[in-house]
């Protein structure tokens, strides 16, 4: 199998960047106030989509530069589909919204609510994404705690913005 033939990996950095994103995102909108679920999705999913695009753009002008010609249809369906993968961190929360808004959670705190609910599930993933990045960089346990505890930390970031944005720590 060529490289272009070769079928889409799963990479570990495009989820966390899209994953630190959407929780950042979804932190700011939190303090600003979510009054439906159509905003959630909306800061859910547009942040991942401009992404995706931005991501799928640069990588397209980077092909053009090292192949000095415009990519062929299988390298543009390859680049695409790596590029897809920033899209993978929606999945959650789409689910949680679903289910939040189909079971009246918390009444009309429902849509922040499903927020809070996607921030800690994201840092979860977060964490493990970070182990498996570990994992497969050193191949070591002590990577995966390592890939594990640097994750903890970048979620820790956000994190602490929610929580100054909500009023600090008083």
């Amino acid at each position: 199998m060529t490289t272009t033939e070769r079928r889409v990996a799963l990479d570990v950095e495009p989820a966390v960047n899209s994953t630190v994103v959407m929780m950042t995102v979804l932190a700011v909108a939190i303090d600003r106030g979510l009054t439906d679920f159509g905003d959630v999705l909306e800061l859910t999913l547009g942040p991942l989509l401009a992404t995706f695009a931005a991501h799928l753009f640069a990588t397209t002008l980077k092909a053009v530069h090292a192949e000095h010609a415009l990519p062929s249809g299988r390298r543009l369906l390859a680049l695409t589909g790596h590029a897809a993968q920033y899209l993978l961190p929606a999945v959650a929360p789409l689910v949680v919204v679903a289910v939040v808004a189909a079971t009246g959670f918390m009444g009309p705190l429902g849509p922040e609510e499903s927020a809070h609910i996607t921030i800690d599930l994201s840092w979860i993933a977060l964490i493990v994404l970070g182990a498996v990045g570990g994992w497969r960089a050193l191949r070591r346990w002590w990577g995966a705690v390592l890939g594990a505890v640097g994750a903890f930390a970048v979620g820790l970031v956000v994190v602490l913005l929610r929580i100054v944005l909500e009023g600090g720590f008083t």
